[in-house]
């Protein structure tokens, strides 16, 4: 006598699991976590996580390479990090941890593109990621605080 007997397996489509990636378009976004951390190969990474349209889309990752021993990538990311962390608020400078992005809402461009990758057992696959075209600062209808009440070391 088979754990099994009278158990037959039913066939069934695979179905996304969770939202799926967002059409090209803009949209608000929050920084929902931030890491800096060692890579595998032993770099010096930001890690960011954005949600997108409150959660309607697949959340983005994007990893910054910052401390890069290749000049043209750090300058690269550096670029990018600079636009993303002034349309924060973070005008002069980032700052302390990367912990002050989380929680910071902004506008993202984003693009629909290809993804193709290999499985865990080997496969190829395609599929499609949102790549970031832009940041803004987020649409906040007019509203933005006087600069008397953002303390200096933010502004």
């Amino acid at each position: 006598m088979s754990d099994f007997d009278e158990i037959s397996y039913m066939e069934s489509e695979d179905k996304p699991i969770g939202p799926g990636v967002a059409p090209s378009g803009e949209y608000a976004s929050k920084i929902i976590a931030a890491e800096k951390y060692k890579s595998t190969a032993g770099n010096w990474t930001l890690k960011m996580t954005f949600q997108i349209a409150g959660g309607d889309y697949r959340d983005h990752n994007e990893w910054y390479s910052l401390w890069s021993a290749n000049e043209e990538a750090k300058r690269v990311s550096t670029e990018i990090f600079t636009k993303l962390s002034k349309a924060v608020g973070f005008e002069k400078q980032p700052p302390v941890s990367a912990q002050d992005y989380v929680g910071k809402e902004l506008s993202l461009t984003l693009k629909e593109v290809e993804n193709n990758w290999t499985d865990n057992e080997g496969n190829q696959r395609t599929g499609t990621k949102n790549k970031i075209l832009a940041t803004n600062p987020a649409d906040t209808g007019g509203m933005s605080p006087p600069p008397s009440v953002v303390p200096p070391h933010l502004g």
